[in-house]
């Protein structure tokens, strides 16, 4: 069984294949707390992490379509987004008085045509020096770039479908874009970052929002995803696999049944750490959990938002599934399919997935044969 992403960088066209781990038939008698059992013969024995510092054997089927898979999962108790839904708490009294007599101020009001860093552009930067932010990007955009680095950045600020109507902005983007792409000589610029660019200029002033994009590139160990054949792709796939199957035992069913993998609609989410569906104004909330707990809260994003359409999900084929979650149902100037993003960026982080637990599994992954260390 493999699986293929394509993606375009600067770097020209790249095509990545993976292939899940395969256990000698002698070591299946291992680890029989999961069953997940198929109809179809020529099956795999994959390995995938349990949690805390284990991996998980796991008979499953290879998927090879709707027609030739029958997939049945026990052992996993499914979650709905009621069981992750922020409940409503009761206001006490005191609380209602106080309320009466001062004012919420909003920590963040950010419009796009403002050029200044808000303080929650500061709070996810820390302590630095602004003299020494400034002198380093100005020498960076006063060095040479590659033309065609710079030509691809151009075409795909232009799609930046967030910042389109503040040509300001757009050309913010541009000029922070290519400083990073003279920084990180070894991944230069891939598409995605664009929008995880766009969502920090929205906050803060072109030096700034380079240097935030270069402390959340270095802090996610985003060189692995963004370099070159994008090694890392395959560490998220597998381990959002693993997510699914545990937190949604159904829909992983459903998948299977239907011949859906996850890099078919997944991919797109992790390049551009979901800027390309979220509203620019709501992501606010999505850069503070992703400062302060890293790639634990992206993946708490991902199931909960198949949560949040896990019952429509159920209900669609290949075609249908891949529809709904396409970055293109989800535009701002579209809003073709209304989401909830405030309620849903707080109830992913009742999904309940150990931070630890995560960091193990990323450092047991081995590039070089695309799986997981025991």
């Amino acid at each position: 069984m493999s699986e293929q992403f394509q993606g375009r960088s600067s770097h020209g066209q790249l095509e990545k294949k993976f292939e899940p781990t395969i256990e000698n038939p002698k070591h299946t008698q291992q680890t029989r707390n999961i069953n997940v059992t198929g109809v179809n013969r020529d099956s795999k024995t994959i390995h995938y992490p349990k949690q805390p510092k284990q991996i998980q054997i796991i008979k499953v089927p290879q998927r090879c379509g709707s027609n030739q898979t029958v997939c049945s999962v026990q052992g996993f108790s499914t979650l709905t987004y009621d069981d992750i839904r922020p409940k409503e708490k009761e206001e006490s009294v005191i609380n209602k008085i106080m309320r009466l007599f001062t004012r919420e101020v909003d920590p963040c009001k950010c419009l796009p045509y403002q050029n200044n860093t808000c303080i929650k552009a500061k709070e996810w930067l820390g302590n630095y020096d602004t003299e020494k932010l400034k002198s380093k990007y100005s020498n960076l955009l006063e060095s040479k770039c590659e033309p065609k680095i710079i030509k691809q950045i151009n075409l795909d600020v232009e799609r930046t479908h967030p910042l389109k109507n503040y040509p300001q902005k757009l050309s913010d983007l541009q000029q922070v874009l290519s400083a990073y792409s003279k920084y990180n000589k070894i991944v230069g610029y891939m598409q995605g970052m664009n929008f995880v660019a766009a969502g920090l200029i929205y906050h803060s002033d072109n030096y700034v929002a380079f240097e935030l994009l270069r402390k959340l590139m270095d802090q996610l160990q985003m060189n692995d995803l963004y370099s070159p054949m994008s090694p890392g792709l395959s560490k998220h796939i597998q381990l959002i696999d693993y997510l699914i199957l545990t937190k949604m035992p159904d829909l992983y069913q459903h998948f299977c049944i239907n011949g859906v993998k996850v890099d078919m609609f997944c991919a797109s989410w992790l390049f551009s750490l979901f800027g390309m569906m979220i509203p620019i104004q709501k992501q606010v909330k999505l850069f503070d959990c992703i400062f302060r707990y890293g790639w634990t809260y992206i993946y708490q994003l991902i199931i909960g938002f198949l949560l949040y359409h896990q019952e429509i999900l159920m209900s669609e084929d290949m075609t249908g599934i891949i529809c709904i979650l396409s970055q293109q149902n989800y535009r701002i100037d579209d809003n073709e399919l209304e989401v909830d993003w405030d309620e849903l960026l707080d109830a992913s982080l009742n999904v309940k997935i150990s931070k630890t637990f995560i960091q193990e599994m990323h450092m047991r992954f081995d590039t070089k044969i695309q799986t997981f260390k025991i």
